[in-house]
């Protein structure tokens, strides 16, 4: 039986995730202001090495953002994106359809995931894991439906990210921490789930920081979080004119960004 806090939890999560308009606050923050120009996105796909005809499966694929930047889908892959929530799909479809690639859609729990055994060559599983109530269960479950030669690639976020944001929730909200995403399933909280599932288990970082400009960005982002928070309408405001006169003083706002890609195989 689901305890009060899960059904709450799960509750929050439906409610930040209905569509990709939160998720898309985040993104922009990162799109606009990171210093590493590469891009992750573009990083990721360097590190998928499977064969040229290959059958891929995305867990949680958001927006689709994996594959709508400057990378090149193989045409022998058979990419399917599934999700758990139908907004997202169809913000996704609209993102991709004009790519060129012929990708399938799913709605689905990566806790059961609704493929046979050894069915793909890849399991990508990127900033979704900590969102996930039964964190083992669905990597048994990736693993289940990996071939025996199979990869998963799960990226994620590290304790040290955006920690200055942490600073700023301490200090305006009174909370410890903006999200407990990291606390879930981060770079060093993940390392014990994945080594229990897979055979061999390596990490790779992904250098990058933010040098933020302009409040409002930054702001948009922040509020994208509210909805797991209890956070009042004056303490945002004194959050925005403090951002506001930090960013005209000293012409920036930096924050430490720490995060990276398990690379497992079965």
């Amino acid at each position: 039986m689901a305890t009060d806090s899960g059904i709450d939890s799960a509750r929050i999560l439906r409610e930040q995730y209905k569509d990709g308009s939160n998720l898309s606050a985040r993104i922009r923050l990162h799109q606009r202001f990171s210093t590493n120009r590469y891009g992750q996105m573009r990083w990721i796909h360097d590190r998928i090495q499977i064969p040229e005809n290959a059958r891929v499966l995305e867990l949680g694929c958001g927006t689709g953002l994996l594959w709508r930047g400057a990378v090149k889908v193989p045409p022998g892959w058979r990419v399917i994106l599934t999700d758990m929530s139908d907004g997202m799909l169809r913000e996704t479809r609209a993102h991709v359809a004009r790519l060129g690639h012929s990708f399938a859609y799913m709605q689905a729990d990566a806790q059961a995931i609704p493929f046979r055994d050894e069915s793909f060559d890849a399991v990508i599983a990127n900033h979704m894991l900590y969102h996930v109530p039964d964190i083992p269960r669905a990597l048994a479950e990736v693993r289940r439906v990996l071939k025996p030669s199979g990869f998963c690639y799960a990226a994620t976020m590290g304790r040290a990210n955006m920690k200055e944001m942490n600073e700023l929730a301490a200090r305006f909200f009174s909370i410890a921490r903006m999200t407990e995403s990291t606390e879930r399933f981060g770079l060093e909280s993940g390392e014990a789930y994945m080594r229990a599932a897979f055979s061999e288990v390596k990490l790779d970082r992904y250098p990058d920081s933010l040098v933020i400009t302009e409040a409002a960005p930054l702001m948009d982002y922040i509020n994208s979080m509210r909805v797991r928070r209890r956070i009042t309408d004056d303490q945002i405001a004194a959050l925005r004119t403090h951002l506001e006169n930090e960013i005209a003083t000293h012409g920036e706002i930096r924050m430490t960004k720490d995060s990276g890609l398990f690379i497992a195989r079965r």
